[in-house]
């Protein structure tokens, strides 16, 4: 056997196996679809009940949200309190942001989706746990971590 048919039997052996996998989604995605479809029988069937006239295919849809799940538990939050502990002064949100990006070998191209989630929990470390103090508004706006007295 030469070395481009071994090569080709390895290429069929992993084209194969991606097929099957591929196959396999597929078939889970149809069973969910089924499923979907009879449990919106349903809920049309008991709509129907509370109001004989409705139209359920009038009813529009909701956009499915799908979470990304980009940090564990509570470690953005560590993050933003170690970039700002870190710090000799308050800092921006994009400062902020951009040291975690720095820290967690992101390229800079990860700013931008990074600066909203860093932004969304510093308010809530602001709001709801009283650890960060905000200064200013806007563009502005700094943050300093709480020091313990």
């Amino acid at each position: 056997m030469t070395q481009t048919e071994n090569g080709n039997r390895y290429a069929l052996t992993a084209l194969k196996d991606r097929r099957a996998s591929v196959a396999g989604e597929i078939t889970a995605c149809q069973k969910r679809l089924q499923w979907l479809k009879e449990s919106l029988a349903h809920i049309d069937g008991a709509l129907r009940l509370f109001e004989p006239g409705a139209d359920p295919e009038a009813i529009g849809e909701k956009k499915a949200y799908r979470r990304v799940k980009l940090f564990a538990q509570g470690e953005l939050n560590r993050l933003i309190l170690d970039q700002m502990r870190k710090a000799e002064g308050p800092l921006s949100t994009a400062e902020i942001a951009a040291g975690i990006i720095r820290e967690l070998g992101h390229d800079e191209s990860a700013a931008k989706g990074m600066t909203h989630r860093v932004r969304a929990n510093l308010q809530y470390l602001h709001r709801e746990r009283a650890l960060v103090n905000k200064h200013g508004q806007g563009r502005e706006t700094r943050w300093s971590i709480v020091r313990a007295e």
